[in-house]
């Protein structure tokens, strides 16, 4: 594809008076999207922890024995499904990338090459049914239709013992901290707390959790949730929903949010300026939505940010789409030398400072995007 010519599209989003759900309406087809994607989180340390951790506490807090089965839906290369295998479960993963599904059925962990559809659920092995934990990570803010999603999940799921685990983006956090980047094309719905409860209970479920693991152990703007189907009462409900959340439920906080955005990337954009005209040469980290949308609604150019790091090897030799920011390995950084790095990924900060090391003993600055925007 040339510079000039990468797919672009203007996105709308609405909020609901009646359920208070923020959500895209467009359709797109996700089919051809997801059979060529390769994005995995699971070579960093701090993911693979999160991945552990979730698998452990699930057993711990909820009564998970080993035997059970647990199901991940959007199961990437495996990782999260074999955390749950090592502590004795079976597991199955629906993964539509070809290449994220290789990859799993390579390391052991036993994965079907499809969407999560009516068609999918009827290839669950029998001896596999009922299902004791259906997981979601960032996988359910993509559905075109999550109350059918639900309804698909009933199905399968244990009436008496059946877990449903899903990890999606925060709303409240996102208009706390003004990551409007993280309005894309492939996300379809925005939930609170709040919301969540409301779109679960009107699916059947109740919402029992969300601290099945504490902030500081979780990747972005995490909202975690653990639900239940009604019919299973063994478990106490702790979630209590947040003031943020209630601020959400009225049309004149996304005014203001609205506002705040703009001043945000206006800030980010004087930012980059002033270091290129003070002659500091910028780069970024994060090859993600976060940082190619932030790049793109600020205009940025290839003179004010040189390149942008990230440690999937299946980005390294593309660029930025609008931007044309190439990208390339996080080590890059000592052969073309700049005295900042902008970090997208910010949740991953700990563990970048560790990775470039000397690149900070030697001077150069790591900088959120949080901090700028």
């Amino acid at each position: 594809m040339h510079f000039g010519h990468e797919f672009t599209a203007d996105l709308a989003l609405f909020w609901c008076e009646d359920c208070r759900i923020v959500q895209t309406q467009h359709d797109v087809e996700v089919n051809e999207y997801y059979r060529d994607y390769r994005y995995t989180v699971s070579a960093s340390t701090f993911a693979q922890k999160f991945m552990q951790r979730l698998a452990q506490e699930t057993v711990r807090r909820f009564g998970v024995r080993s035997g059970d089965i647990v199901i991940e839906i959007g199961s990437g290369d495996g990782f999260q499904l074999s955390c749950f295998q090592t502590l004795g479960m079976r597991v199955l993963g629906f993964e539509p990338s070809q290449e994220l599904t290789s990859h799993a059925q390579n390391i052991g962990v036993p994965t079907i090459q499809t969407l999560f559809n009516c068609a999918g659920v009827d290839q669950i092995p029998t001896n596999m049914r009922p299902v004791h934990v259906v997981l979601l990570t960032y996988t359910f803010d993509h559905l075109p239709d999550p109350r059918s999603f639900l309804e698909l999940v009933s199905r399968v799921l244990d009436p008496d013992r059946g877990l449903l685990i899903m990890e999606v983006h925060d709303l409240a956090k996102i208009v706390a901290r003004r990551e409007v980047s993280l309005f894309e094309h492939e996300h379809t719905i925005y939930l609170t707390a709040k919301t969540m409860q409301r779109l679960l209970k009107g699916c059947n479920f109740r919402l029992l959790s969300t601290d099945l693991l504490p902030e500081s152990e979780r990747r972005g703007n995490s909202l975690l949730i653990v639900a239940a189907p009604i019919s299973n009462s063994r478990h106490v409900v702790t979630f209590a929903s947040s003031q943020q959340d209630s601020i959400l439920e009225q049309w004149n906080s996304f005014d203001q949010f609205s506002d705040e955005v703009s001043q945000g990337i206006d800030r980010f954009r004087d930012y980059l300026r002033r270091k290129q005209q003070a002659g500091i040469r910028v780069a970024g980290y994060g090859a993600g939505g976060r940082g190619v949308i932030t790049l793109a609604m600020a205009g940025i150019s290839p003179t004010e940010m040189i390149y942008l790091c990230d440690q999937n090897s299946a980005l390294y030799g593309f660029f930025t789409p609008v931007t044309h920011i190439p990208i390339v390995n996080p080590d890059h950084v000592y052969l073309e030398l700049v005295s900042e790095l902008v970090v997208f990924s910010y949740a991953y900060l700990d563990e970048i400072r560790q990775h470039l090391r000397r690149f900070v003993e030697d001077g150069g600055r790591l900088t959120s995007i949080l901090e700028l925007i």
